[in-house]
């Protein structure tokens, strides 16, 4: 499945930053079609649950997962600096790679049932932030196998 993050991570740097305006992002993996007024809110709370992914027909959240983190990192006022992201299934395999991936391992706060909440900060200078999670957290993700229950 990580196999599938290969050809993004190419683009993180230029396209694919935590950081950006998704209406004129040429990363593979953003949703920028939605409707104008959705990038333009500052979001408190995101629901990541759709589209399925469990047969092979269905596209799955991968865009889902990475729209919602550059979201909540391009925040730019709302209540506070963080966005909550409740992400259903959390413990299937392409949810928990691409939550690991953009919404970050440190930052998953909660697993209830099939829910898991994520708190994500809001992003610094878009020029300046290149990475979704810290360096430790990313080692953290690829190296572990422990369950996030």
């Amino acid at each position: 499945m990580k196999r599938l993050l290969e050809p993004v991570r190419g683009e993180f740097c230029s396209e694919c930053r935590p950081v950006q305006n998704l209406l004129f992002s040429e990363c593979k993996l953003a949703l920028n079609s939605l409707p104008n007024h959705v990038y333009e809110l500052s979001w408190d709370v995101i629901l990541v649950d759709g589209p399925s992914g469990y047969h092979e027909a269905a596209p799955g959240r991968m865009s889902a997962i990475f729209t919602a983190a550059v979201l909540a990192r391009s925040k730019k006022g709302g209540s506070g600096a963080e966005t909550h992201i409740i992400l259903a299934g959390p413990d299937r395999e392409v949810e928990k790679v691409y939550s690991d991936e953009f919404l970050c391992r440190d930052n998953l706060v909660e697993v209830v049932g099939k829910l898991g909440r994520f708190v994500v900060e809001r992003g610094s200078d878009e020029r300046l932030m290149t990475e979704f999670c810290s360096v430790s957290a990313s080692a953290n993700s690829s190296s572990s196998s422990t369950s996030m229950a």
